[in-house]
Order: C-alpha cells, then sequence, then structure tokens
C-alpha cells in the first residue's frame, strides 16, 4: 500500500529522534568504557608496582585476592560495555525494520511498535523500538491484518492489529517503508532473495516466516526435531532460535552455553556471521570428530569421515572395497547399536572374579560380599565406576588394620633398642607397611584396571561369544563378513570412522560418559547424517541440555550409512517430550532451479515442497564432446559469469580427487581456489569444492564438473546428486560426457535447456 507524504514525513521524523536518543546512548557507553578502559589500566599498573608478587601472609592474600576481583569485574564490565556499544552502532545504522499498530483488548487506543534488532528506550523509559524476540513482536511474523495474539508472563494477550509496515533502512536513511496486508510483503522477500551471496550467511531477522517463527520460539519441548526442504531456512532458523534463547533465557544462559555440531569446519566459519549480526556473541561450534579426538586413548590412529566419504566415493567395487563398504553400513545400523549395547550389559553383568580379601590372614570384604557391592548396592553405576566404589570400600575398610599395623611397627622398632627420632621411627615404621601392603594394594588397583579398546576387539575376535551376543540380529554369512572386516582395522590398531562412535558408545556405558552439565543448549545441523550412535552419545554427554536438530532426509549425502529417520531420533528422545515440525518451504532457489531439483526426487516429495517461485534462467545440462574440453567449457562459462557480476561461484566435484584434478587444470586458466578438508575459512569463488564439503553452502552459481552416468549412476548417490544441485541461489550448471545420470531421466526436459561444447557447427557456419 502506498505511503503519503504526510505519513512518510511522520517516519522520517519518527526515525530521525530514534537515532538521537541512540547517539545519545553511544556517547554515554563510549565516554563509560574509556573510564572503565582507564581503571583496569590503572588497576593493572597498582597490582605490578605495589602489589604482592609474593603472597607471604594471610592478609596480603586476601588483599590480593580482593585486587584481582575488582579488576576481573571492571574488565567483564568494559568488555559488556563494548558490546552495548557494538550493539547501538548496529541500530544507528538501521534501528528498525518493522511496526505493527496492536489495539489490545480494553485499552482505549493501538499502540505502534517498532520492531528492530534490540530494544531501545525513550528518555522516559518509554519503549521507542522492541526486541524482535520479544513476545509482542511474534505478532508480526504470525499474524496479518486483523485480530492477534502473543503469549507473555501476564498471559495470552488479545487484540487486533490494525497497521503492519516495513521499511528498508541502510545507513540511518530511511530507503523505502510500505505497509502490507501480509505477513512479509512478496515484493519484499524477491528482493532479498534475488540478491548476490555474500562471503557469509546473513541474518533472516526481517523476513522470518510464520512456520520460521513456529521454530524459532517454541518453548514448549525441550527436544525439537525439524524436518526441512533443501533451501528451507533451517541453519538460520536455527541461528535465531539460538538468539532467542540468548534473549529470553539471558539471566541463564550465554553464548558460551550453547553448543552447535556443525558438518565441518568451513561450515562453522560460513555461519559465524549471523549472531553478531542480531548483537550476540556467536556461540561455540564443534564437529563430532573433534569432541571425540578429546576422548579416545593415546597412540589410537583414527580415520576422520572426510576420508571415509572419500573412500566410500571412490570405491571400485572389489571385493575388499564391497566388504567396507558393507561394515559402514552395519555399523550404523539400530541393529549394530543394540548388539553393542547387549555387549556392555553382558560385560558388565559378569563383571571381575572377586576372591576374598585377606590382610595376614584376616577377612577385610569376602567375595560374596564383593560381589553384592558390585550387583545390588552400585547397580545404578556403570562398571568402571562401581569398581571404583568397591575400590574406596576396600581402601576405607583397610584403614583400621593399617593403623594397628604402624602401631605394631612402630613398638619393634623401639624394642630393637636403635636411638632413633619419633618421627623416624613413624617413617620406619610406614615404609614397613607400604612394602608388605604392596600386592594387596596392587590387587585392588587391578579391578579398576579396564582397557576398553581390548573389551571392544574381543567382541569380534571371539567368534562364538559374538554370535551369542548377535543373537540372530544379523544373518551368519553377513556376521562373520563385520566380524573379519573390523578385527582388520582394530589389529592395525586403526579405528576406522565407523569403528568411532560405536567405540566411544561403548566405552562410555563402560567407563562412564563425560558430563558437560553447563551446556545448556545443543543445536544439531544436517541431522540426517548423525547415526543413533552420535545421538545417543550427545545425549549423554549433555544431561542438562535442550536440542533443536534439524535436517533433510532427502539430503543424506552419505550413500553407504543407515539413515535414521526422524521418528527412530524422536523414539530415542522419548523421555524428554520431542516434536517433530516441517518445514516445507524452499526460498533459496529461483523457480526454475527449484522444480528441476524436486523432479530429481520424484512426484511425492514435489508435491509436499512450496517455494517461491522467483524467476530465473533454466539450469542447462551441457554435454562436452570429450573430457579433454571439460576445463575450457568451465573456463568460458565462469568468466561469463563473473563478467555477469557474480562472485559467489562453485565448481562443485563428487570427490576430493576430482577437485584436486579440476583445480590444477582451472588455476592455469583461471584464478581459482582449492577447497579441502583442512579449510576452516569461507570465502567467495570462484572455488572448486567436493561435494560433500559444499553441503550447507550457497553459491550465486554451481556448476557440476561431471554428471555422467559413470559418475552418479547408483540410486544410493541420488540424495548426493540432489545436495550439489541444490546449492545454486541463481544459476546451475550440469556437464557431463558419455552418458548422463539416469537420474536427470525423472526430470521433465522442458524444465532445462541443452547444450553441447563445443558447439556443434552447421553446414550454414562453414
Amino acid at each position: 500500500m502506498a505511503i503519503n507524504t504526510e505519513e512518510r514525513r511522520y517516519e522520517e521524523e519518527r526515525l530521525a529522534k530514534t537515532r538521537s536518543v541512540i547517539n545519545c546512548l553511544l556517547s554515554e557507553k563510549k565516554a563509560f568504557f574509556a573510564r572503565l578502559k582507564e581503571e583496569v589500566r590503572k588497576d593493572r599498573k597498582t597490582m605490578w608496582e605495589e602489589g604482592h608478587h609474593v603472597v607471604d601472609s594471610f592478609a596480603s592474600a586476601v588483599n590480593f585476592a580482593q585486587q584481582l576481583n575488582n579488576l576481573r569485574y571492571t574488565e567483564l564490565a568494559a568488555i559488556n560495555n563494548q558490546r552495548t556499544i557494538r550493539k547501538l552502532e548496529k541500530m544507528l545504522d538501521s534501528p528498525y525494520f518493522a511496526r505493527i499498530d496492536f489495539h489490545e483488548q480494553g485499552t482505549p487506543a493501538a499502540e505502534a511498535i517498532y520492531i528492530g534488532i534490540s530494544s531501545l528506550p525513550d528518555p522516559e523509559g518509554k519503549p521507542l523500538i522492541y526486541d524482535w524476540r520479544a513476545p509482542v513482536s511474534s505478532m508480526f511474523y504470525d499474524y496479518e491484518l486483523g485480530p492477534a495474539q502473543y503469549r507473555c508472563e501476564a498471559g495470552v494477550i488479545s487484540g487486533e492489529i490494525q497497521l503492519k509496515r516495513q521499511y528498508k533502512i541502510e545507513h540511518g536513511r530511511l530507503v523505502y517503508l510500505f505497509d502490507c496486508n501480509l505477513k512479509i510483503d512478496d515484493e519484499i522477500l524477491q528482493e532479498i532473495l534475488s540478491k548476490h551471496s555474500d562471503e557469509k550467511m546473513r541474518s533472516i531477522v526481517t523476513s522470518i516466516q510464520r512456520e520460521q517463527n513456529r521454530v524459532i520460539r517454541d518453548d514448549d519441548h525441550p527436544v525439537l526435531l525439524v524436518q526441512g526442504a533443501a533451501g528451507s531456512g533451517k541453519t538460520s532458523v536455527a541461528l535465531h532460535r539460538a538468539a532467542y534463547y540468548l534473549y529470553k533465557e539471558r539471566d541463564r544462559i550465554t553464548s558460551k552455553n550453547i553448543l552447535i555440531f556443525s558438518p565441518n569446519h568451513l561450515f562453522a566459519d560460513y555461519i559465524a556471521n549471523v549472531l553478531p549480526e542480531l548483537g550476540e556473541e556467536m556461540v561455540r561450534c564443534t564437529t563430532f570428530q573433534d569432541l571425540a579426538a578429546r576422548f579416545l586413548p593415546p597412540g589410537l590412529s583414527v580415520e576422520d569421515r572426510h576420508n571415509q566419504l572419500e573412500f566410500v566415493l571412490t570405491a571400485s567395487g572389489s571385493p575388499e572395497d564391497s566388504l567396507r563398504t558393507e561394515k559402514i553400513y552395519l555399523q550404523s545400523t539400530p541393529e549394530f547399536l543394540q548388539l553393542i549395547d547387549d555387549y556392555q550389559q553382558y560385560i558388565t553383568r559378569q563383571g571381575k572374579p572377586f576372591p576374598d580379601l585377606r590382610f595376614e590372614g584376616e577377612l577385610i570384604l569376602s567375595k560374596e560380599e564383593l560381589r553384592k557391592l558390585y550387583d545390588q548396592y552400585y547397580a545404578y553405576l556403570p562398571m568402571k565406576k562401581r569398581l571404583v566404589q568397591l575400590q574406596r570400600r576396600a581402601f576405607y575398610l583397610l584403614r583400621p588394620l593399617t593403623k594397628r599395623k604402624v602401631k605394631e611397627y612402630t613398638q619393634k622398632i623401639t624394642r630393637e633398642g636403635e636411638p632413633l627420632a619419633e618421627k623416624e621411627i613413624m617413617a620406619r615404621s610406614r615404609l614397613a607397611l607400604r612394602k608388605e601392603l604392596l600386592p594387596l594394594r596392587a590387587a585392588i588397583h587391578s579391578w579398576t584396571a579396564i582397557d576398553c579398546y581390548q573389551l571392544y576387539r574381543e567382541l569380534f575376535a571371539n567368534q562364538e561369544l559374538l554370535t551369542k551376543i548377535a543373537a540372530g540380529r544379523f544373518p551368519p554369512a553377513v556376521l562373520e563378513r563385520l566380524r573379519r572386516a573390523v578385527l582388520k582395522t582394530l589389529d592395525a590398531k586403526i579405528l576406522a570412522y565407523e569403528d568411532l562412535a560405536p567405540f566411544l558408545y561403548f566405552r562410555g556405558k563402560i567407563e562412564g560418559f563425560p558430563r558437560f552439565s553447563q551446556i545448556k543448549h545443543i543445536i544439531i545441523d544436517e541431522a540426517q547424517d548423525y547415526t543413533l550412535f552420535h545421538y545417543q552419545i550427545i545425549k549423554e554427554m549433555f544431561p542438562a541440555a535442550t536440542f533443536t536438530i534439524l535436517g533433510d532426509s532427502n539430503q543424506a549425502i552419505h550413500p553407504r550409512q543407515y539413515r535414521s529417520s526422524f521418528e527412530e531420533i524422536r523414539k530415542l528422545f522419548a523421555a524428554q517430550n520431542p516434536i517433530l515440525l516441517s518445514l516445507n518451504k524452499s526460498y533459496r532457489s529461483t523457480g526454475e532451479i527449484t522444480v528441476f531439483t524436486l523432479q530429481l526426487l520424484g512426484e511425492t516429495v514435489t508435491s509436499k515442497t512450496e517455494y517461491i517461485n522467483r524467476p530465473g534462467p533454466k539450469p542447462v545440462i551441457v554435454k562436452v564432446t570429450d573430457p579433454s574440453v571439460l576445463v575450457p567449457a568451465l573456463t568460458e562459462q565462469l568468466r561469463s559469469l563473473v563478467a555477469e557480476g557474480f562472485s559467489s561461484l562453485a565448481v562443485i566435484t563428487k570427490t576430493a580427487c576430482e577437485a584436486q584434478r579440476v583445480y590444477e587444470a582451472l588455476k592455469k586458466v583461471i584464478p581459482v581456489r582449492l577447497i579441502t578438508k583442512e579449510e576452516k575459512t569461507f570465502s567467495n569463488g570462484p572455488l572448486i569444492i567436493p561435494s560433500y564439503l559444499a553441503k550447507g553452502l550457497e553459491f550465486d552459481a554451481v556448476l557440476i564438473a561431471d554428471c555422467s552416468r559413470e559418475t552418479y549412476g547408483q540410486a544410493e548417490e541420488l540424495p548426493l546428486f540432489y545436495t550439489v544441485c541444490t546449492r545454486a541461489l541463481h544459476r546451475l550448471f550440469l556437464y557431463y560426457t558419455g552418458e548422463p545420470s539416469p537420474f536427470l531421466a525423472k526430470v521433465n526436459p522442458e524444465l532445462y535447456s541443452q547444450a553441447t561444447y563445443p558447439k556443434q557447427r552447421s553446414e550454414c557456419d562453414g
């Protein structure tokens, strides 16, 4: 709806007033920050020049501790003040992006509610801007004009939205504003989506959709599972949900209490700017392998996930490769999880053989008592912790005996008549007793000597035991192949990636899992790439955390791993009131690219997925007449795209080996950057990147280097192919030699253009 001149003048005056308030606050905060910095400098100087470098008395220790606490308090105040300054500077540039006029039931008039990235009061304390995460702001995302409500601490507040207005404010200037009947005007959304890709993911706070807002603000479910189509904003929603937690639980949660599991370090860098854009500190990111590395036995060689994927994607089909790919699948199944669970229970029930514990013929603990303590009193503990408790009990019962023996040795040494001081007599007595007790103490200490690696290996080394524990879960021939394949790597002191999670789970069940109770919320992105082992381990390690778990089963990039369903994940968290929500609308790609990629998946998925019909060129499938001209074909297209103004360009290969080959050829004719698994920073291209590292990223234009039948020909690889195609925002090009991938046969030929390289010359050209 058009805005008249008077309305625009009012909004410009209101913007000027708001920026004036922000400027005043900025001046105050900057002056305060300068004072704090000077105070910190003086305190540090005082502590260095006048403080007690050597604490030589209780009084000096107290004084030093007080000085140190004061310094830390001042430094913390300075850090918090600096964070506020950064937030105000962002607000000065763009204070707010929306307004709703809400007439609450029972009040005389509507209130104009301006919404921005953070709250701002005027000098009288009245709100000039509401934080987008405030309860009242949720109505902007959830309602059109008319009846509306929001929930807050006072209960449900009902009323009517009489106006919805959106703004584009840049560098403190009102670029445009408009009134809209819908939650987010299609024209504005189209403008946002049609922009070129940035080097880092950006916040979506101005364009959050109703179904996304529901996920972001869900307060009722400690475990929230989100199935979302490619381009539905899953990662952005997860980060905005983290920002919501930091706002709503600000008295209990800081950025240090939230942890994101990301697919790789490159992706962690790609998303690093979203929370700072919203005025919050970025939360910590990790990969599962990084977490696992902290708890593995020393000297153990561990395969990383990228190497495993590279093996799977280049496997030759030889008997040896087939055995490994079968092993990878079997070790990620629920049946294998149950096998490991049953084995650890068997080991725990079995315990250790306890003999009577005696000292000089005197019974301290009978084997029956030890067994009873192990089986009943400590049954709530994992095996190793039970044994630690038994150990403590044994040493506790030894104390009276050791005191008696020390006394006996003292008397004996005294009777021998050697002139010794009392301290020397006690020292000799204790030394004699220590030597006498050495075998007994060693026996007690041996109770807790558990080698989980050898126990894990024993399951596969002992064919009879494995058959017994497996209890018919796998056919005998399959179980035997699995047994031999696992033993092969374990005997070489190599933990294959598919063994990593099962081994950590087994070890945690035997020894007890490390606990990180300071983590209050966990975000797991790309949920479909984790096995049930991973979820079990993360659940055990973070007992105080709530969870947001997001993924898309259609983007399971591992062609040989068992694909855990959201229903299986939900059952695992059944005690924590989980809920599964869906994000079925795609916003990333043009309508042409979206329809093309959806047809790869078949009619069922296509009919369930909505999308923004942003127009653009059709995807182009290019037949390369000879492999030797692939590099010229890619070079020509990249140069053309750069000339059009695109900077975020990716040539996506299936494997890292292929990426290396293409890079070596391309770098001779055009500036390109090769992305490897070691890469930790993301920047715009042109890039050469393997398929599994492109996951979660997006680019203005994507060139699939090889979509031939030979490269993408097996049914299990369809999700990987779909995933790389959906990385494209505006342009998609697919190259092949020989025969195209059979996946392309599913797509209506009218949905893409076809070309040949080099172009075929006609007789007329001659």
